[in-house]
């Protein structure tokens, strides 16, 4: 099975059109972007000439970066901004989770999904001139998932590591020869291609890395179209254009990323002119925001959902009929229109829409607000005059959105069925102490949220037997044999057709039996100065810059 190349230039324009509603319209950027979709890396170089050059655009992080080491500096705003300093086998389209060749120009997989064959691009450097070459990317990848390699020690690998990349053996990836590197897997994967286009598994300079050792989180280097130039803590950091890249040199000079971790700070920064681009905007100022005269304003689904977790275990909840009722008392439209003020859309199950729209799965059917149902199957449950029972909440944190008041209003919504849910917050950290633990049998609620970049990603963590709380993270103890089945069917399969229908199938289950109750997929939001063009907000968020440029 080849793939030269799994995008064109009708699929882009679907998706794009689909997903990425966005007003970029307003200048040439977005036409640009849809445009490069179906290029070349030589046409991309074209293109990027044709471009406006100079300009250093000065972005807001939503946090101070941990470490550069794409290794050990793991949140998410680490990989948005590094993404732009290393690259991977494999990267995202620009409008949808769609892969497509990188830094390998072709890949090959044998008929049982057991062999990876990477033909990788020949006359890529790193920034510090040596070459990107089969014995680059086996050390890249070994040095995050073997232990017994030398190097493994200098990072801390984020504790997915070992799930997203759990069927490649790090023993058995062989140089073939100097561009051609072959990775044997311990079982079929039916979306690796989604986590080696993740910057987890982005290709290091070997040379550097050895040479700096430890302070490698302070010096990286890695293809990208920009290059590490300094890391002031808790200021700034500074990129500046790599003149080597593959692709053409990158039409600006350079990027500054500041964190700005209070939503309110990066649209008062944004419209001084501080910076010139903002995202993870406050829902409150997104209205003016998008009639700004100054700025072009974008959003697009995340491959993310917010979700009320059930225990299935103990309590009036461990019975169906009772999680069916409370799946019918929430009010999900109410809680997008007039808390998240519309930056969130109806989610369906496990499955993010941005992710789900890859397998013709934009939406599906779901539970609709009718508490005149809700009671009829407490009554059914024998549980007409409702219960007592907890409902744990999060002050904040990543991906929550509105946590507090998300967590209040189905508090009033239960209420009205008759079930009084006792809120209680917990700090951050604290909350997900206690959440990975799982719910205790007085506690029958909890929010959480997920994102993923795959449609396996949030079922396998969140829904199978072997991710019960606390081996996993399945905090509501739910256990369906069929369910695991069906993961498992999906993960051997690389029949896109196959795997389609088995998540219509997983979906559905899931939707039956009411683990969780699925909110929202949150809507990324983010608004750039007109100074600028080029940009696309990527589902992902990710926040690769090559393609933007001075207006």
């Amino acid at each position: 099975m080849s793939h030269a190349s799994q995008d064109s230039l009708s699929f882009a324009r679907a998706v794009a059109s689909r997903l990425n509603r966005r007003r970029l319209l307003q200048g040439s950027g977005g036409l640009a972007a849809a445009l490069a979709l179906g290029r070349t890396a030589a046409s991309q170089a074209v293109l990027a000439q044709e471009v406006k050059k100079g300009g250093t655009l000065v972005s807001m992080v939503v946090a101070e970066p941990t470490s550069m080491d794409i290794a050990s500096g793991t949140g998410q705003h680490n990989y948005a901004m590094m993404c732009n300093v290393f690259e991977n086998l494999l990267e995202y389209d620009a409008t949808s989770f769609a892969t497509k060749p990188a830094l390998a120009e072709s890949y090959d997989i044998s008929d049982d999904g057991m062999v990876y064959t990477f033909h990788l691009r020949d006359g890529v450097k790193f920034h510090d001139g040596t070459p990107m070459n089969a014995e680059a990317v086996q050390f890249s990848y070994q040095r995050i998932m073997d232990p017994d390699n030398e190097y493994f020690k200098l990072g801390q690998p984020f504790p997915l590591i070992d799930f997203w990349y759990e069927a490649i053996d790090p023993k058995k990836i062989d140089v073939k020869d100097e561009l051609t590197v072959v990775f044997n897997l311990k079982k079929p994967h039916s979306t690796l291609d989604a986590f080696l286009a993740w910057p987890a598994a982005g290709i290091v300079s070997p040379a550097a890395l050895k040479e700096y050792g430890a302070d490698f989180r302070t010096n990286p280097v890695g293809t990208g179209a920009f290059q590490f130039k300094e890391w002031v803590p808790n200021q700034r950091l500074e990129l500046v254009r790599y003149d080597d890249y593959w692709k053409g040199p990158a039409a600006l000079d350079g990027v500054v990323f500041r964190p700005i971790v209070e939503e309110q700070t990066r649209v008062t920064e944004l419209q001084a002119g501080n910076i010139d681009f903002a995202y993870d905007l406050p829902p409150d100022n997104v209205a003016q925001l998008k009639s700004s005269p100054d700025v072009n304003f974008f959003e697009t689904p995340l491959g993310h959902v917010w979700f009320l977790v059930m225990n299935t275990k103990a309590g009036p909840t461990a019975d169906v009929k009772v999680r069916q009722a409370v799946a019918y008392a929430i009010n999900s439209e109410q809680i997008i229109t007039d808390i998240l003020q519309g930056t969130g859309v109806p989610a369906f199950g496990p499955v993010p829409s941005a992710i789900g729209a890859m397998y013709g799965q934009e939406s599906l059917p779901y539970f609709t607000y009718d508490p005149e149902k809700a009671k009829s199957l407490l009554a059914e449950a024998d549980l007409e005059g409702g219960f007592q029972t907890k409902f744990w909440v999060p002050q904040s944190g990543s991906g929550m959105q509105s946590s507090r008041t998300m967590g209040e209003a189905i508090q009033a919504n239960l209420a009205e069925i008759g079930i009084n849910a006792r809120i209680e917050v917990s700090e951050w950290g604290a909350y997900l102490e206690q959440y990975a633990k799982g719910l205790p049998d007085d506690v029958s609620f909890a929010e959480c949220s997920w994102f993923a970049t795959d449609a396996r990603n949030i079922p396998n963590l969140t829904l199978t037997c072997g991710a019960v709380s606390p081996a996993g993270y399945n905090a509501g103890y739910y256990c369906s044999e069929e369910v695991d089945t069906l993961i498992g069917e999906f993960t051997n399969t690389l029949d896109r057709d196959k795997q389609g229908e088995i998540l219509a199938n997983l979906q559905e289950i899931v939707m039956n039996d009411v683990p969780n109750f699925y909110v929202d997929s949150q809507l990324g939001t983010g608004a750039m100065s007109k100074k600028f063009d080029g940009f696309n907000l990527h589902p992902s968020q990710l926040l690769p810059l090559y393609s933007t440029h001075l207006a």
